[in-house]
Formats: structure tokens, sequence, C-alpha cells
């Protein structure tokens, strides 16, 4: 299992890479959501996403023959960006296998940091084969988007970021996709504030983490369905799994319909555009499915900003 001296030396290594993102406190929504609200918006990371934390911590983590032989991914946006964007960085190769209904914008900004993109079916099954294809082939090392110790150790220096700006938060709240971003960060809070509550926000087109704790072991969905292109993953990872069965308290899952209002509610009362799996958080919070009182300071991790400007304008139309 991850441990926090990992996430910590992943904090070491990546702060010159990354921006230590502000904790950003927003009383305009205490009232809508229940709780006095912290947003923790990682859509100010240069490619708009927490995913350059883990793709740096595992790209750095390669020896200069490993990293010489180039970076592939499978990613339906956000990681494939961060890969992209650490290996521009670190001045190699990156090929990013992403699906054919890929955001505009994310794949727009893989293209930007020079990433050779691949679109691949729709499913995340699908593009891992193609990923593992490239690697026994061409020798390219593959960055897992949340099936890596070094990826989640990246994605859990947010949790020791939050802590260090609020160490008297209640609870912590994540979106989960494939479970790399909550294992990090539950792995830093519950280490070094256990009473600080944990909660895992899925949508319910996707629900893999809430269908495998009830059935007591990873599951695999038949098929995803949700508006929130970041979590499109249908299957629980085993040794995420294990972490979030440890580590999180709680698990919800939200309606698109929800996640909607949330990304208008974020729009308009705290001025932040937010993607649809960065505004599941707040949308679980709408919905009334945290276990939050109002005097609690709630940290939400609002994942990316990264949403494609004709939803964005769409949702403000019907608003």
């Amino acid at each position: 299992m991850l441990t926090l001296q990992d996430v910590q030396a992943a904090q070491r290594r990546i702060a010159p890479y990354i921006v230590r993102t502000p904790l950003l406190r927003i009383p305009a929504l205490d009232e809508a959501l229940g709780c006095q609200v912290y947003l923790k918006f990682e859509g100010f990371q240069v490619m708009g996403a927490f995913k350059i934390r883990g793709a740096m911590n595992k790209a750095l983590s390669l020896t200069p023959e490993e990293l010489g032989r180039g970076l592939v991914c499978a990613s339906s946006g956000n990681h494939a960006q961060g890969v992209a964007c650490a290996a521009q960085r670190l001045n190699t190769k990156a090929v990013i296998v992403m699906p054919t209904n890929a955001n505009p914008v994310k794949l727009a900004g893989v293209k930007a940091f020079g990433g050779e993109v691949e679109l691949v079916g729709t499913l995340s099954s699908q593009r891992e084969a193609r990923a593992q294809q490239l690697v026994e082939e061409a020798g390219m090392v593959n960055v897992h988007p949340y099936a890596d110790p070094y990826v989640a150790a990246g994605q859990g220096t947010i949790g020791l970021e939050i802590l260090e700006d609020l160490p008297e938060a209640a609870a912590v709240v994540c979106p989960i996709g494939g479970g790399g971003l909550i294992s990090g960060v539950a792995t830093a809070v519950k280490d070094l504030a256990p009473q600080v509550k944990t909660i895992g926000t899925e949508p319910s087109g996707a629900p893999r983490y809430s269908k495998s704790r009830a059935a007591g072991q990873p599951i695999q969905l038949d098929g995803v369905d949700t508006i929130a292109d970041g979590t499109r993953t249908d299957h629980a990872n085993p040794d995420n799994f294990a972490m979030i069965e440890a580590r999180v308290d709680t698990l919800c899952t939200v309606d698109d319909d929800v996640l909607h209002q949330a990304m208008v509610l974020l729009m308009t009362r705290a001025k932040l555009t937010v993607e649809p799996s960065g505004a599941l958080p707040v949308a679980a919070a709408l919905a009334g499915k945290l276990p939050v009182n109002r005097e609690d300071k709630v940290v939400f991790v609002l994942s990316g900003g990264n949403i494609d400007p004709a939803l964005a304008a769409q949702l403000l139309e019907k608003a």
C-alpha cells in the first residue's frame, strides 16, 4: 500500500514543476452546500488539472535510459495532458492513447504539449490494451493514470497541501475516476489527521468503487454513461480498491443533472469554470449526500477546469 512517506517524497520531487494551488474560502457557497466551503481548484495547474502531479512524479522517478524510451499512456484527457506536459518538460517523446469521443479541449491540450495522439475506442480497457501493446513492441514506459504508486503518490500531494493550509478541516471530498486521486489524498490525510473525514464521489453512470464496496471486491461495469468524461473507467483497480476500503470513510454517487447544477453554481457563485469530473464533490453536497454539518470546514477538491466551452455556454444558457 501507498505510504505517507511516498507522498512526502513526491512532494519534494515535483515541487519545481507544479503549481501549489491555493485553498479558496468561498462563503457564497455555504448555504447551498450546507457547510463552510473551501475549494482546492486544480484548474490553476499549467495543463488545467491535477494530473500533472502524478505524471511528473512518475517521470521523475525513471532512469535516464527509461525516460529516453518515451512515455505512453491511455487516458480520456487530463492524464493525457499531464503525461504530454511531463514529457515535454523532460525532453522525451509521449504517445497518448485517447478515446474516440475525447473532450476536444483536452485533445487540443495534448497536442499543444507535443503529444502524439492515437484515438482508440470508448472504453478504458480498449485504450489500456493499446498502451500495453506500445510498451511491448516499442519499449515505451507506461504511465498509468491510476494504477501506479508513483502516480497516486503525486496526486496525494494535494492532501498534504490541504492540511498545511487548513489543519482544522473536518472533511476532504474528492472525485473518483480510476481511484488514484482519492487513494493518494486519503493516504496523506488519514496518516496525518485521522479525524478528518475522507469522502469519495462518483457519477451514478460509472459507480465502480461504490458497487465494489457493496460487493466486497473489485468489480467491472458492463458500461459507463456519464457526462463526467474524466471518470469513464469501467472497472475498479484492486490496489486502489484496497486503499479506498482502508482509508475512505464514505462513498457516494450523483446523477448528471445534479452535476450540471454544480457546474453552473461554481461558474456563477464561485466564478470558477470547473469540468464535470471536477464538480462531482460539489454535486454530492448539492444532493445532500455528504455527512457534514453547517459548522464543518469542508474541502472540495475540484480536479480540473478543462471544460468544453460549448458545454459551458449550453449550461449557462439553461440556468
